[in-house]
């Protein structure tokens, strides 16, 4: 079922289904053009302002969208040129309806010649040539109508989904419109957040079109995307006279000759998110380095056979509330061995990260006995470790993938990339919002492993934890982007801007 107003991701045959059960349940189709282009002028009065603006139409439902647009934003005083590409007798029906009463309102088309001087003139730019129903590259004059928005230099905002784009994937045709803004037309699609498509995309809002709930219940999202203040509404409760008992207790198991700092980035992340006490097991030989680094951590050695009946291994086990395990270890085969242990001895939540994920594999009897407790946190290298699938056949259907995988083994399932698409239990998907390109660099998958592990040590249900950490650890790198280069971003930067990522999901309105 899809709650009306919540930021849902449908393919585009699952809107056109819409549309039709809407045109049954009695809203005509020219209705739901006149909400979608309505509301979609009323954002644009709201936020862009233009005193003049270039509007570009198609033949279909997204040309009829711009159609009312444009007549809507001359009635509240804009000076609007609009441009209908396809001849007048190409148009759909409903897109004609439209066309008449753009005219009755006394409005007019201008000539395609004048496009380029129009656009040279205008504050913005309104793409609705097409939408969601791209199958084919642009071809003609919509190509050039095309390149002419791209060549402009005034902000272009684009009506459901660039011109040119198609909507189900994140691959490209060809020609698409570059936009600045995106106003997607009730849901989200898979392409505002797919890569490359999404780059094309710019910054995406949802404005509302007026489906009946009665349609709008049996409808099944493909996946989904969380706001900020759902995720405010799943962090931990924090009560005032908690203390470092009632916050949680996280055992990490990380760490390697060589690969110290990975240890640190976890038990770092878990403290800054809210964690009362984070307790580190790391081999003997680098325990030393690692008290040092962290004041905070207890730390514990683990000698090449781990006793797990050592009294202070054997007490952090028995009280942990979650064990976050991978980070920085190696590929070892006893290493490997080790990390088995670990997993087949600990009976609570656990986070699984790295060459911790190697353990896993052939063992279907530590799968099944995982099953409701664990969160995995693979890249795509790791995840194709896991499947035996190729990293590029994963990167064009992470959704699907994410969401089968979790599925058969009974995990949540975070899949690092962009989108990160965290795969649950039942089967359903949701798609991470935040981030950009600066988490692309070493131990910021140190980082989401250890604040997730912090989130579900504070009292957050496994799949909220992950869904909330990765949205935490995203916002975080785009906070740290906005007075510097995201390019710059070292993993350590995002530990320190993850108060100010907790602060802002926590005051969000």
């Amino acid at each position: 079922m899809i709650e009306h107003g919540t930021r849902w991701v449908l393919r585009s045959g699952e809107q056109a289904a819409l549309d039709r059960q809407a045109e049954e349940a009695g809203l005509p189709r020219d209705a739901l053009m006149e909400s979608a282009g309505g509301n979609a002028a009323d954002w644009l009065t709201e936020h862009a302002r233009p005193h003049r603006a270039v509007v570009l139409a198609g033949p279909g439902g997204n040309g009829g969208d711009a159609l009312v647009v444009a007549r809507r934003l001359r009635a509240d005083g804009v000076d609007v040129r609009t441009f209908l590409i396809p001849p007048v007798d190409k148009l759909s029906a409903a897109t004609g309806r439209m066309l008449d009463r753009f005219a009755a309102a006394g409005a007019t088309l201008s000539d395609i010649d004048d496009l380029t001087l129009a656009l040279g003139g205008s504050d913005c730019a309104v793409d609705g040539l097409f939408g969601s129903g791209m199958s084919r590259p642009l071809e003609g004059a919509y190509r050039e109508a095309v390149e002419r928005l791209n060549d402009a230099s005034i902000p272009t905002i684009s009506l459901d989904l660039p011109s040119g784009l198609p909507a189900d994937e994140g691959a490209l045709f060809g020609e698409s419109v570059r936009a600045d803004i995106t106003l997607a037309m009730a849901f989200l699609k898979p392409a505002h957040l797919l890569y490359p498509a999404a780059g094309f995309c710019g910054n995406v809002a949802v404005v509302d079109v007026d489906y009946p709930a009665s349609v709008l219940r049996n409808a099944v999202p493909w996946a989904r995307v969380w706001e900020t203040a759902e995720i405010r509404d799943r962090l931990p409760v924090r009560p005032p006279d908690g203390h470092k008992g009632t916050f949680g207790r996280v055992l990490v198991v990380a760490g390697s000759e060589g690969m110290t700092g990975a240890a640190m980035l976890a038990c770092r992340a878990a403290f800054r998110v809210g964690a009362g006490l984070v307790t580190l097991a790391a081999p003997t030989a680098v325990t030393p380095i690692l008290e040092t680094a962290l004041p905070e951590t207890i730390a514990i050695p683990l000698p090449e056979t781990v006793d797990f009946e050592e009294p202070r291994l054997a007490e952090a086990m028995a009280r942990a509330d979650v064990l976050a395990i991978g980070p920085g270890v190696s590929r070892a085969p006893a290493m490997i061995e080790r990390m088995r242990a670990f997993l087949e001895r600990f009976d609570r939540p656990v986070v699984i990260d790295a060459d911790a994920l190697r353990a896993l594999i052939g063992r279907d009897g530590l799968w099944e006995s995982l099953a409701g407790r664990a969160i995995l946190t693979p890249h795509p290298g790791e995840f194709a470790v896991l499947t035996n699938a190729s990293v590029e056949a994963i990167e064009s259907a992470r959704r699907d993938m994410a969401g089968r995988f979790a599925a058969e083994r009974g995990c949540v399932l975070v899949l690092k990339g962009r989108p990160t698409a965290i795969g649950l239990p039942d089967g359903s998907v949701t798609l991470n919002p935040t981030g950009n390109d600066g988490l692309g660099t070493g131990g910021t998958g140190d980082v989401l492993c250890g604040l997730i592990a912090g989130f579900v040590a504070g009292g957050t249900a496994l799949p909220d934890a992950a869904i909330v950490g990765a949205y935490v650890h995203g916002l975080a790198s785009e906070i740290y982007a906005r007075d510097r280069a995201a390019r710059s971003l070292m993993a350590s930067d995002l530990i320190d801007v993850l108060p100010f990522a907790l602060g802002e999901v926590a005051s969000c309105e």
